[in-house]
C-alpha cells in the first residue's frame, strides 16, 4: 500500500504542478479538482484521513469554483465560496479535534488558501494563493509520510513561482 500511496500522490503532484502552468483559469480550477481526487487516494492509503477531509472538501469546493460563472451558480457565487470555507474549516477543526492533534490543523489552512484562490477570476491570484497554500501541506505531507507530495510541495512552490513570472512578463508585453 506505501508503494501504490507514493505513486498515487506522484501522480496528484504531477497534475497540481501542470495547473498552475496553464493559462485558463478553467484549465487551472479543472486540473486541480482532478489532482486532489487523486490526493485523496493518497491519503486514504496513507491513513492521513484529516488531509484526505480536506482534500475531499477542496474538491468539492473545485468543483463549485469551477462552475461560479455558469447561470445557476453566478447568483450565489459569493454565498458559495463562504459556505465552502465554512465547511472546510467546520470540517477541519472537527477533524482535528478527534485526532487530538496540532498536525491536523495544517491542511485546514492549506486547503482554505488553495480552494480560496480557485474562487478568484484573475489567474495570478490563483497562484499567489497556490503559492501560500504549499507550504502548509509540505509540512503536513512530510510528516505524514506523503514523501512524493513532499517533494511536489517544494516543486509547487518553484512552479507557482515560475509561472508567476513568465505569466507577469506575457502580461506586460
Amino acid at each position: 500500500m506505501l508503494i501504490a500511496s507514493q505513486i498515487i500522490g506522484l501522480a496528484a503532484v504531477g497534475l497540481y504542478l501542470l495547473s498552475y502552468q496553464l493559462k485558463k483559469r478553467s484549465h487551472i480550477v479543472w486540473t486541480t479538482c482532478i489532482s486532489n481526487v487523486l490526493y485523496v487516494l493518497q491519503y486514504i492509503l496513507l491513513g492521513a484521513y484529516s488531509g484526505a477531509v480536506m482534500d475531499f472538501m477542496s474538491t468539492v469546493s473545485s468543483f463549485f469554483a469551477a462552475k461560479k460563472n455558469d447561470p445557476p451558480f453566478r447568483k450565489h457565487a459569493n454565498w458559495l465560496a463562504f459556505s465552502n470555507m465554512i465547511a472546510i474549516t467546520a470540517v477541519g477543526l472537527i477533524s482535528a479535534f478527534v485526532q487530538r492533534e496540532w498536525l491536523e490543523l495544517l491542511p485546514i489552512a492549506g486547503a482554505l488558501f488553495q480552494t480560496g484562490g480557485l474562487w478568484c477570476n484573475n489567474e495570478q491570484t490563483i497562484r499567489k494563493f497556490g503559492l501560500c497554500s504549499a507550504p502548509f501541506w509540505l509540512i503536513y505531507n512530510f510528516i505524514s509520510q506523503a514523501y512524493g507530495a513532499s517533494l511536489g510541495s517544494v516543486i509547487a512552490i518553484v512552479s507557482i513561482i515560475i509561472a508567476m513570472i513568465r505569466y507577469r512578463k506575457k502580461e506586460k508585453d
